[in-house]
Parts: structure tokens; C-alpha cells; sequence
């Protein structure tokens, strides 16, 4: 990215590479959100956030036993 001087038109220049970069990320399937973490996990052709994964997927192995 480049600068001149006037910093109010290089701040809008640098907000809209940010909004376009944030319109490409993908879509948490559970809770709707762009997910800006480095990465996501894929299950059964969901994409998922890693908090929703924790918070939604996550089972104790004991609850489980039976």
C-alpha cells in the first residue's frame, strides 16, 4: 500500500482493502459470523468457527460413556 499526504484519503483507501479482505472470508454455518481466525474446521460440508466448535461441539468422554 502506498501513502500521500493526505492521511484521511489513505485511512478511507486502507478501510476499503479491509472491508473487501473481510467480505472474502467464509462464513461460520453455526453461528453466521466471518471467521477471522487463521483457521476453521470443515465437518459434513459445514464450515465452522473454532469457538462455535468448542462451545458447540466439545463432549466430555465420561458424558459420553455408557
Amino acid at each position: 500500500m502506498y501513502y500521500t499526504d493526505d492521511p484521511l484519503a489513505d485511512f478511507a483507501r486502507w478501510d476499503a482493502d479491509q472491508e473487501r479482505k473481510q467480505s472474502e472470508l467464509p462464513i461460520c454455518d453455526e453461528c453466521g459470523e466471518r471467521i477471522q481466525d487463521e483457521y476453521c474446521y470443515t465437518w459434513g460440508g459445514c464450515i465452522i468457527c473454532p469457538d462455535c466448535l468448542e462451545e458447540n461441539h466439545r463432549r466430555g468422554v465420561e458424558d459420553l460413556a455408557g
